[in-house]
């Protein structure tokens, strides 16, 4: 939605621009504990950078290899043979566009883009991500980059560690590193590619956010260089610039390394010195960014923000100031913590609240952040039900005099540390089994931020060690302490203001400061009432399917139980268990129940227990319960670990048995519906939606409704749709990971078995898996409110569906739509500029008749719309008519068959691809056994078929999203 949350919202697009959104998101307590941290020394100029280790008392994970090349550039190794025979690269560079002139602002990101378009080793553009493709890197899922306020990062993920793989990554980032040509054509012609993804990026947050900056840190330099860039720059700044910053800020002494994987060290160690060591440090290099002028107005202020294109309207206290960081130390960590805890524990305070019969807010939260090593934010918010600011304000302020006044309850701080605890000590349990991945980008994190890389079990002994000094009275004297300033601004943001909307929120929070608060109380909520379920039942069938090693079961109540024991993910478990009709069996004429029921099945909480209460109760423990409704079944899943096995299948027995349907999940749901249809009248959401609806031939179980006729929706609507598929269809759960058998049977028996037998579910009509799609060929436009000139261009072609099970069409669907999402990239992005991030997806419905598209899908300005739908057609019908080459057919199957290898060692494969629901359907187990060796002898001519009867012009429907101007 686009909700505006001053300043503190920037954290989330501290990665803006390239090819990755959004900076990775990290727990708030991580990120509080595990601060960012460094001396003036680390990163002065013309000195040999430290590593964040030499300089604390944290000791480091002794499993990483850390060196520095005579040049200056560091390097970061780890020997990690998981998965198997894979290799993870990062090339982590300090400079973002921070470090812009005011002529270059954009040219950091735009470089990112160049460097894929021709180094002295890769000087041809076009040949470099076929090359990719062809080893199976695929462009996107293997091979990424992003640019942010300060740094920029090159990802390559590799599907083997063959010589002829390792020698091309090394080339690419080696070239990334000291070699791109930036030639005048290739600016050129990636101009029109920026324009669009600064286009595509482009959303209301995005401004309110730069205005939030230029306000409320006037002089300072980041509102002025935000990554995207600004469209002069991108037109016309001339080769020399590019030149310039790449010359000055692409350095050995601002670059990093990381290697993680199934290699040799010593050999990688060698081999980073031939490739980067090499590498002239300029005569003149780039100066570190002055942040500017970051002092703000003295005393209380207010500031208000607007824009009709908000979805909601928040009030929030803003606490700004510089902020100077100090060595990542086990001290530093323990002085985050109080104030983390505090947080934490405000945050739920809101939550609670929020879930009040007529409660002013409908959300809330606290939190303090540190941005780019030297503005500290702290924010205390609140959204208001409504758009009615005037009453929550009040919320916020007393909540605020509350914890300021009396602190916090001793069952509120264990609470969070319980779950502070459990989260550290996860870590420790599955660190046997991280994938390097996961662990190449942890290590590019922990470099940008300069704290040292330790291992989980360091972490969690420091975290022990550091809770000791975790009490009320040091919480609330952290919170105090935070607060204890007059320079504080009172924030408003919303749609539209009152005349005098600065002295009317003064007045408002100084009247809501007569309200008397009182000390919170401590609550003592009792034990977890769901731990029996009458007399535990037996397994009454038991079969081994050796081949795929899983098991599957019938219980003596008929309930069905798929499982398989893996080492891959250690102390971690995955669940999903499936009944009745889902999608299928909701009534037509109440579209959007499908909505509300997943908004308020397990938000009801339990009929002994509200949602609240079990986040209390289940504190420090691993479990939840999620609802989902798919096309033929609702879904309850879950992940847990071996010691919280039972008590995760005593909760999803509960909710299968007891949910609690509560008032407040209702209200709450209907409290936030004006954002939801906010957000749909203006953002490409609701165009989205409408055109779902259009494309399932208004089918009412596709559409999503106007606002009165969700307000009208109740949950006694979902109880009748729900309830009888609850207790009486069949029921079929599959659970992957690392437990103990025998447990798990026992848990099982005395769980799902111990339920009533069940009766059956409901029964169908016999057309309700049709659907009667628009006629072909068709041509539609949806609209949605807004000042932003971005849009999506779209086309369909009407495919067939799959309910005929035929999974070899369906894999073959797929691997078509790759060809033609590489032939978009070529031809909308590579060759006319046209579009940054074109891609193409089949999708063949296998529970809905006359349900399936194969579709190609373009962001860019409303304007070019027809000309790009015209290009997509035309490049359909050439398929359909000359088909594609083997080459391309090649490059589409190796990034898949890398795929395919790595997913035999993942939980979430063997649970979703093969064992759900492979009672009720025994062939899947049929394609488990057949996938790879179907992949692997996949035909041309069958794809080229495929395009000759899918990609024809008569099945095209053409589908143009833009605002209404």
């Amino acid at each position: 939605m686009n909700k505006s949350t001053p300043l503190i919202a920037a954290l989330g697009i501290a990665t803006v621009g390239g090819l990755v959104l959004a900076k990775k998101e990290t727990s708030q307590a991580n990120t509080e504990l595990l601060e960012s941290a460094k001396t003036d020394d680390s990163r002065a100029e013309g000195k040999a950078r430290k590593w964040a280790h030499d300089m604390s008392d944290i000791k480091q994970d002794e499993k990483v290899v850390y060196g520095t090349l005579p040049n200056g550039m560091r390097y970061v190794i780890q020997r990690n043979q998981l998965p198997p025979g894979r290799v993870s690269m990062r090339l982590h560079v300090d400079a973002g566009s921070l470090n812009e002139a005011e002529d270059q602002r954009g040219v950091a990101h735009f470089l990112e883009h160049m460097v894929f378009n021709g180094t002295k080793n890769f000087p041809d553009a076009t040949k470099l991500i076929p090359q990719m493709q062809r080893l199976g890197i695929a462009f996107g899922a293997h091979a990424n980059a992003y640019t942010s306020f300060d740094e920029t990062v090159y990802m390559l993920d590799l599907p083997n560690n063959e010589k002829s793989t390792l020698d091309l990554a090394y080339g690419v980032m080696g070239d990334f590193a000291d070699g791109a040509l930036l030639t005048n054509q290739e600016i050129d012609e990636e101009r029109g590619v920026i324009a669009s993804e600064k286009t595509s990026r482009d959303s209301i947050g995005l401004r309110m956010m730069e205005k939030q900056f230029s306000e409320l840190l006037p002089k300072s330099l980041l509102a002025k260089r935000f990554p995207i860039g600004t469209d002069e720059v991108i037109a016309n700044a001339p080769r020399e610039r590019f030149v310039d910053f790449y010359t000055r800020f692409y350095t050995p002494e601002k670059m990093t390394f990381i290697l993680v994987g199934d290699i040799d060290v010593a050999a990688a160690e060698q081999r980073i010195t031939d490739i980067f060591g090499g590498i002239k440090n300029p005569e003149k290099p780039g100066p570190k960014p002055s942040l500017g002028d970051l002092s703000t107005k003295k005393g209380f202020q207010t500031a208000v923000f607007t824009d009709k294109e908000l979805t909601s309207t928040d009030v929030s206290l803003l606490r700004i100031s510089k902020h100077d960081y100090k060595v990542d130390t086990k001290e530093k960590r323990a002085g985050n913590l109080p104030l983390s805890v505090a947080n934490s524990i405000i945050s739920r305070r809101f939550s609670k609240i929020a879930k009040e019969e007529n409660s002013p807010i409908v959300s809330g939260s606290a939190s303090r952040s540190v941005l780019f090593r030297e503005l500290e934010l702290g924010s205390i918010e609140v959204t208001a039900a409504n758009d009615d600011w005037q009453k929550a304000l009040p919320v916020l302020e007393n909540e605020f005099r509350k914890a300021n006044e009396f602190g916090f309850t001793q069952s509120e701080i264990d609470e969070v540390v319980a779950n502070l605890i459990n989260s550290y000590e996860r870590q420790v349990e599955t660190a046997p089994t991280r994938k390097s991945p996961a662990i190449a980008s942890s290590l590019a994190q922990h470099v940008h931020g300069d704290y040292v890389y330790s291992t989980p079990e360091t972490d969690l002994d420091i975290l022990k060690e550091n809770l000791k000094g975790v009490t009320k009275e040091s919480v609330h004297k952290a919170f105090k302490d935070f607060w204890s300033t007059d320079d504080v601004t009172l924030v408003f943001s919303g749609k539209s203001a009152p005349e005098n909307a600065e002295n009317l929120l003064k007045e408002t929070y100084a009247k809501a400061k007569e309200n008397k608060v009182d000390a919170p109380e401590e609550k003592e909520l009792g034990e977890f009432a769901y731990s029996s379920f009458g007399k535990a039942g037996t397994i009454k069938e038991s079969k081994h399917v050796e081949d795929l090693d899983l098991y599957q079961l019938t219980l003596s109540n008929g309930v069905k139980v798929n499982y398989k024991k893996t080492d891959f993910d250690k102390h971690s478990i995955s669940m999903i268990a499936r009944f009745g009709n889902g999608k299928l069996g909701m009534p037509k004429d109440k579209p959007g129940l499908d909505t509300l029921a997943g908004s308020i099945f397990t938000a009801g909480g339990l009929g002994k227990h509200s949602s609240e209460d079990l986040k209390t109760l289940l504190a420090g423990k691993d479990c939840g319960v999620g609802f989902g409704i798919d096309d033929d079944s609702f879904t309850l899943g879950g992940s847990t670990t071996p010691d919280d096995l039972e008590l995760q299948l005593q909760l999803l027995a509960a909710y299968l048995t007891d949910p609690g349907f509560r008032p407040e999940a209702e209200r709450q749901f209907k409290a936030v519906l004006p954002q939801i249809y906010a957000q749909l009248q203006h953002t490409q959401a609701g165009p989205m939606a409408k055109m779902n609806s259009w494309l399932h031939g208004e089918d009412g179980r596709f559409v999503f409704p106007e606002m009165e006729q969700a307000k009208a929706l109740t949950t006694e609507d979902v109880k009748n749709w729900i309830t009888p598929e609850l207790n009486n269809s069949p029921l079929e759960i599959s659970i992957v990971g690392d437990f103990d058998v025998t447990t798990l049977e026992k848990a099982l028996c005395s769980t799902l078995g111990a339920l009533p037998e069940r009766k059956g579910g409901k029964e169908l009509t016999a057309d309700a898996n049709v659907i009667t799609p628009p006629e072909t060929p068709a041509e539609k436009e949806f609209n949605f409110d807004s000042t932003l000139d971005t849009g999506v261009s779209i086309v369909l072609w009407k495919a067939d569906d799959a309910t005929d099970r035929d999974i070899k069409k369906v894999r073959r669907a797929g691997i078509l739509s790759e060809i033609l999402s590489d032939r978009l990239r070529v031809t909308l992005r590579e060759k006319l500029g046209e579009a940054y991030s074109p891609s193409a997806q089949a999708d063949l419905s296998t529970t809905f008749k006359n349900v399936g598209i194969v579709l190609a899908y373009s962001p860019g300005k409303p304007v070019n719309s027809k000309k790009v739908t015209d290009v997509i057609v035309e490049l359909g019908a050439e398929f359909a008519e000359k088909g594609a080459t083997q080459d391309e057919l090649e490059r589409a199957l190796k990034p898949r068959l890398s795929m395919l290898a790595k997913t035999l060692r993942q939980n979430s494969y063997w649970l979703g691809s093969v064992m759900d629901q492979s009672q009720q359907y025994p062939d899947k187990l049929e394609w488990a056994r057949s996938r790879d060796n179907d992949y692997q002898n996949i035909k041309l001519e069958e794809i080229n078929s495929l395009a000759k009867k899918f990609l024809t012009k008569d099945r095209v429907m053409r589908v143009k999203i833009a605002p209404k101007n």
